[in-house]
């Protein structure tokens, strides 16, 4: 019991939070010329903001957005993450790529954190370069308990078909180097906690939940987190994406009420 509870206590739940919504946003930088630019250490530095981060690929960066269950106010945050990474980006003289799979000739050349670089001495040339080549934006779902998570997670997972096809840009072609990269990306239907657990165990994210790399996935931030949308340009597509996942998680709460 004590191994199950450790593996639990790593789930920040918060009632609080329950129905916020954060977005995660991957973009590729390019160079003047066009080609990938390998430059997110240097745009980190000229940007100097904690919404903004590094991903394995040193072509890629992320935004993040602050918890929140208005959806203007989710707009507000992601034009406000635009501008700033917009001005660091002409200091720079990169630009945001609207692609969400980049081409084979992207360098393979990983952010130099040490995470990064277990992950890719632990995985093959093809399956490293799948993972740097994916670009896509991760939704983020606040839920109060694992019960609730659960829930959330197996509703998804019933619309996932619908779900992929909805943030699909590029004929496939993410979704296809995303599962090279993530051998175990199916998320599964899960009969309980314990049924949980034991898939952790089993494809060994137990220890570190964010080693699970499922299209849906229960986040250790103690969110449900869909990962199945690619990149647009269009904020208020984001928003009604937003949308279809908030009316999904309204029928999970409406059958247990």
């Amino acid at each position: 019991m004590n191994v199950l509870n450790n593996f639990f206590s790593q789930f920040r739940f918060d009632s609080a939070r329950a129905g916020s919504i954060g977005i995660e946003r991957e973009r590729f930088l390019l160079s003047e010329e066009g080609t990938y630019a390998p430059s997110s250490e240097e745009f980190l530095k000229i940007l100097d903001d904690g919404n903004w981060t590094h991903e394995l690929s040193l072509c890629q960066v992320e935004d993040r957005t602050r918890p929140e269950q208005s959806g203007l106010k989710i707009k507000l945050n992601l034009l406000e993450n635009d501008n700033l990474g917009s001005l660091a980006a002409r200091k720079l003289h990169v630009s945001f790529s609207e692609e969400e799979a980049a081409q084979e000739n992207l360098p393979l050349l990983i952010y130099p954190s040490p995470r990064y670089r277990e992950i890719a001495a632990s995985v093959s040339s093809a399956r490293l370069s799948a993972a740097c080549r994916v670009a896509g934006t991760h939704i983020h779902m606040g839920v109060s308990n694992i019960e609730e998570a659960l829930m959330l997670h197996n509703a998804l997972k019933n619309h996932l078909e619908v779900l992929c096809e909805l943030g699909d840009h590029s004929n496939g072609l993410r979704l296809k180097l995303y599962k090279e990269m993530a051998i175990r990306w199916n998320p599964p239907i899960y009969e309980g906690a314990e049924h949980f657990f034991e898939i952790a165990k089993q494809e060994e994210f137990s220890e570190n939940p964010k080693n699970c790399y499922h299209l849906v996935r229960i986040s250790p931030y103690g969110t449900v987190e869909c990962r199945v949308f690619g990149v647009t340009q269009h904020v208020d597509e984001i928003i009604e994406w937003v949308h279809t996942l908030s009316l999904i998680r309204k029928e999970v709460i409406s059958n247990v009420e």
